[in-house]
């Protein structure tokens, strides 16, 4: 029997190394394609309602249907990846993603139906609904990321704040004055300052996304106010637009961080 060199030996264990090294690769590009998938799923809960009740109060309703059509065809895909994503015997993840699945069937059927009261609190039970699945699937696939993953998990938390926060606002105008509401709404303004000072922490942003920030943290102060007038004042066009203005911003982050995740 002809004896193998030890360079063919080392030849063997680099190929292997490297084809295990390539699965690696791939099951953690899987992990974080769901981690943002899921990310989507969260701020659409909260973008679609928010949408549907500015159609419904006729408030910038061509912007708001457009918005609207927009992220449940965005949810539609979301979901079916999610779907797909869940491998092996997770029966738990399965049940939730039929359930995200069963919810988002019964908010097609729900949003075309004449506006009422008891309508417009279906629309913003859905929309809590879909948020906890999503974020239980969120939380299933963030476990023990690289920090750039982290970030770009943080980002994303602003952009479903910002939604959140405006989700509240305008349900508030809608009439559905019950204080929970309002203090959800305060809870995500602290909340999305809290991630803001973690991006404020970053220290890796190149001078155009440093821009962003700045730009940032120059408006939060005021839409902050518009935000927490709720119960004073009938802002909704003006604080529709500081939502668009953050969200614009928040946007350049989240691509950056996504370039660096992928490196």
């Amino acid at each position: 029997m002809k004896k193998i060199s030890l360079k063919a030996w080392a030849a063997v264990a680099l190929c292997c190394a490297m084809s295990a090294g390539n699965a690696a690769a791939d099951v953690n590009q899987q992990e974080l394609d769901m981690l943002q998938t899921a990310k989507n799923v969260e701020i659409a809960s909260q973008k679609i309602t928010k949408a549907y009740f500015y159609k419904q109060l006729d408030i910038r309703a061509d912007h708001a249907g457009k918005d609207l059509q927009d992220s449940i065809a965005q949810i539609k895909r979301d979901i079916l990846t999610l779907h797909e994503g869940i491998k092996g015997n997770d029966k738990e993840a399965k049940n939730i993603a039929v359930f995200l699945s069963y919810t988002r069937d019964e908010l097609d059927k729900t949003i075309t139906k004449p506006y009422s009261k008891e309508v417009g609190a279906l629309m913003i039970d859905f929309s809590e609904s879909l948020l906890e699945g999503a974020d239980f699937l969120s939380t299933r696939h963030s476990k023990d990321k690289g920090p750039e993953a982290k970030m770009l998990a943080e980002v994303e938390r602003l952009l479903f704040l910002l939604e959140r926060v405006n989700k509240y606002y305008i349900i508030h105008k809608a009439g559905f004055k019950d204080y929970n509401n309002v203090v959800q709404l305060e809870k995500a303004v602290q909340d999305f300052e809290v991630s803001l000072a973690k991006v404020n922490a970053y220290g890796g942003y190149p001078d155009e996304t440093k821009e962003s920030v700045t730009k940032i943290n120059q408006f939060w102060p005021v839409a902050k106010e518009f935000y927490l007038g709720v119960q004073q004042n009938a802002l909704p066009v003006i604080v529709l637009a500081s939502t668009d203005k953050l969200e614009k911003e928040v946007r350049t982050l989240e691509s950056f961080h996504q370039s660096q995740v992928v490196k």
